[in-house]
């Protein structure tokens, strides 16, 4: 599931940052674009995070116009707390974008907190999380900016929580298997997959990670994003509407709840707000300066419950920020750059490449 074995990459490392970097191209076939850049990043839970990260652009078909170019990401990060992550991420388009793949894998270990019982006020609780993972996804275009896909994976997180016990007693361990398969359905009219301008992206995921999948327990999750692009000012610059949620449901694990925070809702980097199923919506106005740099203003809401039959009944999450950008890669459109937010009762600070909901 998403949160199962991308949770310490949303958590740690979700918003990479670019201190400097350099586009590498053949000049006569101008064919790759490349980056290798260093990581830095700060959280108020993981601390400082430092590594290296290494990106390619490229086309696996010169003579196909129509596709936007493949990508391949490497990343290894650490961080102060002893929190590490060490990943891979390919995908393709090709065919003239008739089809799209994924693949990522990775291990990692996040040292992070969890709030015990938000609702009614509590104390946070820090645990461990171990993690080792591979999942991948591939679709086809069925009708025009329409596209059906199949996905899934493979991971085990072990959860160690650190609660005052006595020496004698063993901390309470969680070390279970957390495997899916699934499908989904994407409509996809954006003029580019890194900083479209104009048109939707709208995706509806569901996964069962059922015990027939050698999962110690069984349960599912339905993935819905809306993503709208409007132009303004002639194009320069962007409004951008979004409504996610992710729902788990079932006899759902730890690894399988949501946490608000990330680009869901940017503002949260505690983890205080957790539970099986979480909503938001959010807007974000992008200005581009005649130059390569520009400014990003965004904010939105969102909630977590374990059902939805809640979802009136608890308060709503906001979260308001600002950020820069650079355009780092010009024929890609991708920029790096800052955010800044601020939630309820806590905040974020986010270096990134590539802009909110990009690819």
């Amino acid at each position: 599931m998403k949160q199962a074995y991308l949770f310490l990459t949303i958590l740690l490392f979700y918003t990479p940052v670019f201190s400097q970097g350099e586009e590498v191209l053949n000049e006569k076939q101008k064919k790759l674009k490349i980056a290798g850049v260093p990581y830095l990043n700060y959280s108020r839970t993981v601390e400082f995070s430092y590594g290296l990260l290494g990106a390619a652009f490229y086309k696996l078909n010169a003579a196909d116009t129509i596709s936007p170019s493949s990508s391949t990401t490497i990343a290894t990060i650490h961080s102060t707390s002893n929190s590490y992550i060490g990943m891979g991420i390919q995908q393709f388009y090709f065919a003239e974008d008739r089809w799209r793949a994924k693949l990522s894998g990775g291990v990692g270990n996040g040292n992070l907190q969890v709030y015990q019982n938000f609702y009614a006020g509590g104390s946070f609780i820090d645990y461990s999380t171990k993690v080792k993972f591979v999942m991948g996804e591939v679709s086809r275009r069925v009708a025009p900016d329409l596209y059906l896909g199949l996905s899934g994976g493979i991971a085990n997180a072990r959860t160690e929580f650190d609660l005052d016990l006595p020496l004698t007693e063993r901390r309470p361990t969680i070390d279970i298997p957390v495997n899916f398969v699934g499908t989904f359905i994407q409509s996809d009219s954006r003029n580019n997959v890194n900083y479209p301008n104009i048109g939707h992206n709208i995706m509806a995921s569901f996964k069962t990670a059922g015990e027939w999948l050698g999962n110690e327990s069984g349960f599912n999750q339905l993935e819905l994003n809306y993503d709208l692009y409007k132009p303004l000012r002639s194009g320069n610059d962007i409004f951008v509407a979004r409504y996610y949620s992710i729902s788990s449901f079932g006899d759902v694990p730890f690894v399988g709840q949501n946490t608000v925070g990330g680009d869901n809702i940017r503002g949260y980097s505690q983890g205080k707000y957790r539970d099986d199923q979480l909503y938001s919506i959010q807007a974000e106005y992008r200005h581009n300066f005649p130059s390569k740099f520009g400014l990003v203003f965004f904010g939105g809401f969102a909630t977590v419950v374990p059902e939805i039959s809640e979802l009136f009944e608890h308060d709503l999450l906001p979260g308001i920020g600002t950020g820069v950008r650079y355009l780092i890669l010009p024929k890609e459109k991708i920029n790096i750059g800052m955010d800044v937010a601020v939630g309820k009762d806590d905040w974020s600070l986010s270096f990134r490449i590539s802009d909110a909901f990009a690819r």
